[in-house]
C-alpha cells in the first residue's frame, strides 16, 4: 500500500490484482493466533477474513484485504491508535469510578464516554491528517475498492 495510485490509470484488472495480494487465510489465522486478542475477537476477525465477493468470473478476497489494510493503518497511524487507546482507558476508569451511581449519573457517564471516544479518535486523526499520511492512505483505499463499484460515464 505504499505506492501511489492514480485513479484515472487504475483498471478493474489492476484493482483486482491489488486486492488479491492479501495474505492467504492460513497466514491470517497464524497472525491472529499470535496476538493477545480474545478468542472471540480472533474468531470474528477470521470470519471477516473469509469474506469474498464474485466480480465477473473472479472471486475477490475482500475480507483478507480489509484486514491487511487495517493492520497496515495501525502501524502507519500511531496517533489515531493512541487516541483510541487513551479514550478507552479513560472510559474504563470512569466506568469503575461511577459503577454504583444512579441512572441519571450513568446516562451522563455514557454520553461523556462517547464524547471521549470522539475526541480521542478525532485528535489522533487530526494529527495523522496534519502529517498528510491518513489522506494519502484513504485515497489509495478508495481507488482500490472504488473500481469495483458502479461508475458514471463522462
Amino acid at each position: 500500500m505504499d505506492e501511489r495510485i492514480d485513479k484515472k490509470n487504475l483498471t478493474l484488472e489492476e484493482a483486482l490484482e491489488r486486492i488479491q495480494t492479501a495474505p492467504p487465510l492460513r497466514k491470517v489465522k497464524a497472525f491472529l493466533d499470535q496476538t493477545d486478542l480474545s478468542a472471540d475477537l480472533k474468531a470474528l476477525l477470521y470470519d471477516v477474513a473469509k469474506i469474498t465477493v464474485k466480480v465477473g468470473e473472479v472471486i475477490v478476497a475482500v475480507g483478507r484485504r480489509v484486514l491487511q489494510i487495517a493492520m497496515t493503518l495501525v502501524h502507519k497511524f500511531p496517533h489515531s491508535t493512541l487516541g483510541l487507546i487513551v479514550a478507552t482507558i479513560l472510559s474504563t476508569i470512569l466506568s469503575v469510578i461511577t459503577a454504583g451511581a444512579g441512572p441519571t449519573v450513568l446516562g451522563i457517564v455514557v454520553a461523556f464516554q462517547k464524547l471521549m471516544y470522539l475526541l480521542g479518535i478525532g485528535a489522533g486523526v487530526v494529527e495523522d491528517i496534519r502529517q498528510n499520511a491518513m489522506k494519502e492512505a484513504m485515497d489509495r483505499v478508495a481507488v482500490e475498492f472504488g473500481v469495483l463499484g458502479p461508475t458514471i460515464q463522462e
